[in-house]
């Protein structure tokens, strides 16, 4: 094959005899120093957005993971049955539930600042953490946390996929929700998170319990409500980025 060059409005052949493809630069269009009218990315500058990102989720994917651990801890922390009335009598209520919508409002913040993309790898920063610590068992964690709760197996795959399952359902509802109404948003990926969470966990984890997914709904709901007073707290902290909507 006979390579030409244009230069100027003048073709000139490029060496005297057949040309030889160099598989590693002529087979790749646009040219790699060109990379489509840009600069092509170094591997130092691809490890620096890496760390950035890294530095970026720290502090919220922590935050998941403590409130995460306190699910874990709290989950045969039954709240007496003489305090719960109506609907809810009779079903098992915890603390743990009480701290369960927290995870999802951590997520919707990271969401309002960074957008969707990071929320997806808060999440699953998050859940992966969460799940070696339990698989682990660091330092014998039997020994200085003696009343750890009784969970079957069943029931921790059950929560870690429900959880997946209703944050990454809320984070594109939270998305599609933004707007000028501050609330709306918040609101909406809450209830997603609620109503995806326990129509899976329960039935999941205890067969057929409808009952007890309905009273959890209900709750994690009015949860939901209630967390949107510390979201706007802390709204001004963690304002949108530029691109994200400005809400």
């Amino acid at each position: 094959m006979q390579a030409y060059k244009i230069e100027n409005g003048a073709v000139r052949a490029l060496g005297a005899g057949p040309y030889r493809l160099n598989p590693g630069k002529d087979a790749a269009w646009p040219p790699a120093e060109r990379a489509y009218g840009g600069d092509v990315e170094t591997p130092w500058e691809r490890g620096r957005a890496g760390a950035f990102l890294i530095l970026k989720l720290l502090v919220p994917v922590l935050l998941l993971l403590t409130l995460l651990l306190a699910v874990y801890l709290y989950a045969d922390a039954v709240i007496a049955a003489g305090r719960l009335a109506g609907l809810a009598r009779g079903v098992t209520v915890t603390i743990a539930d009480l701290v369960l919508p927290g995870c999802w409002t951590i997520i919707h913040l990271t969401n309002r600042r960074y957008g969707p993309a990071t929320a997806f790898a808060q999440l699953a920063a998050g859940v992966f953490l969460a799940a070696l610590i339990a698989l682990i068992n660091p330092g014998d964690i039997d020994s200085w946390l003696p009343a750890m709760p009784s969970l079957t197996w069943r029931a921790v795959l059950a929560f870690f996929t429900a959880f997946i399952m209703a944050n990454f359902v809320a984070i594109v509802a939270f998305d599609a929700a933004r707007g000028p109404r501050w609330w709306s948003a918040p609101l909406v990926a809450s209830a997603v998170a609620a109503f995806v969470f326990s129509g899976l966990y329960y039935p999941l984890a205890f067969g057929d319990a409808p009952r007890s997914a309905l009273v959890h709904f209900l709750l994690y709901l009015a949860e939901g409500v209630a967390l949107l007073a510390p979201y706007s707290l802390l709204r001004p902290a963690m304002r949108p980025l530029y691109g994200m909507n400005g809400f």
